[in-house]
This record gives C-alpha cells, sequence and structure tokens, in this order.
C-alpha cells in the first residue's frame, strides 16, 4: 500500500519539477521585465487553479478562501514590483505551504486533487529557487 504511494508521490514530485524547467526554459530568452511578468501571471494562475477546482466542486466557502489566497499571492507580485523583485520569488517559494497546509492537511479540502498540491510542491520551489539565483546573478536591488 505505502509502496504504490510513495511512487505516486514521487511521481507528481518529479512531473512538477520537468513543469517548472519547461515554465523556466520558456522565460530563458526574454528579458528581465519580460520574466517578471511570467513568472508573475503564473503564480496568479498557479492560485486560481485552486479557486476553479473550489467553483466545479460547488464548494462556496473554499471559493472565498482560495480567492484570499490569489489576493495574498497578488500583493507578493506587488510589493515585487513596487518594492523588492525578491517577493516574487518569495512568493513562489510560501506557496508550497499553501499547498501542502490547506490541500494535503487541512481537512474537507476533498475538492483539490492531491495530485495537483504535491506537483505543485516542487514546481513551486524550483520556481522560487530560480528567481533567487537569476535576481543574484542580475544583482537585482529592486
Amino acid at each position: 500500500m505505502y509502496g504504490g504511494k510513495i511512487v505516486s508521490v514521487a511521481f507528481w514530485l518529479a512531473f512538477g519539477f520537468a513543469t517548472s524547467l519547461i515554465l523556466i526554459r520558456f522565460g530563458q530568452s526574454r528579458s528581465l521585465q519580460s520574466k517578471m511578468a511570467l513568472f508573475a501571471y503564473a503564480l496568479i494562475i498557479a492560485s486560481l487553479i485552486y479557486v476553479g477546482f473550489a467553483v466545479l466542486a460547488f464548494e462556496l466557502a473554499w471559493v472565498l478562501i482560495e480567492t484570499v489566497g490569489v489576493l495574498l499571492f497578488g500583493i507578493m507580485v506587488m510589493l515585487s514590483r513596487t518594492h523588492s523583485r525578491y517577493f516574487l520569488a518569495l512568493g513562489w517559494l510560501v506557496h508550497p505551504v499553501w499547498d501542502v497546509v490547506l490541500h494535503l492537511y487541512w481537512p474537507d479540502t476533498h475538492f483539490a486533487p492531491n495530485w495537483y498540491a504535491i506537483m505543485c510542491i516542487s514546481f513551486d520551489i524550483t520556481v522560487g529557487g530560480y528567481l533567487i539565483v537569476l535576481f543574484k546573478r542580475q544583482k537585482v536591488a529592486l
């Protein structure tokens, strides 16, 4: 029983990592400003997907909770534009906490598939780590 579960978790973590590399590769040849916009929109979309799951499950309370998440990650995007670009990386690195706490351990979150939350963990951490390395290489202050 546990062996199959471990294989499933490993698969979704690997899949999240692989898909994050596709997004990173897509942004490689873009300017820093364009990369910032790409990863900012992607963070908002990653948050909106949970809203979509809640809507499809007709879970109004969770639609509201997930909308708060979109707003929180939207604030991170705004802070990355007004204060420090590192807020965008921080948003990506905090998103897995949302995935794990609300969608893997919180009761009554059956509307979001576990595989998506697991996939997001590696996806989000990879993108957040990439952004930190990018900003350090570019000596980005803002």
